[in-house]
This record gives structure tokens, sequence and C-alpha cells, in this order.
């Protein structure tokens, strides 16, 4: 694994372990929200608010971020 994904893994498993909504923007420029389940070698499983469980490896990651709250 390269650097950039170990460190997206390394914030993945900060907001799984304390249970975290994240906010994940991918490459082709779509996002899911919601929270990580698990954390594999290289991708993790995120119950998406609106499409459920899903795979997503850490090189189609751009940026995983802490979701903000909705108002």
């Amino acid at each position: 694994m390269n650097e950039e994904n170990e460190i997206k893994r390394k914030k993945a498993m900060f907001f799984r372990d304390n249970n975290i909504s994240v906010h994940i923007k991918k490459n082709n420029n779509w996002f899911c929200n919601g929270f990580i389940l698990e954390i594999k070698e290289d991708f993790l499983i995120l119950d998406d608010e609106k499409e459920g469980r899903m795979p997503i490896f850490f090189g189609e990651i751009f940026e995983i971020e802490k979701r903000e709250e909705k108002e």
C-alpha cells in the first residue's frame, strides 16, 4: 500500500473507532456519506445513508473527512 492510501486508511480507522460519520469524495467526483463498518487491507465497507453497505477501495478515495452535521 502506498503512503497516500495508508494515510487514508489511518483516517478511516480513526473515524470508525470513534463512530464518526464521514463524507468521502471519490476520484470520479462522486461522494458518499455514512459510517465506516469495516476496514480491510485495501478497502473499507461504508454504510452509506442512501445506498446501504458498499465497498470503497482506498485508491478510489480523493478525500475522507468528518461529515458536517445537517441543520
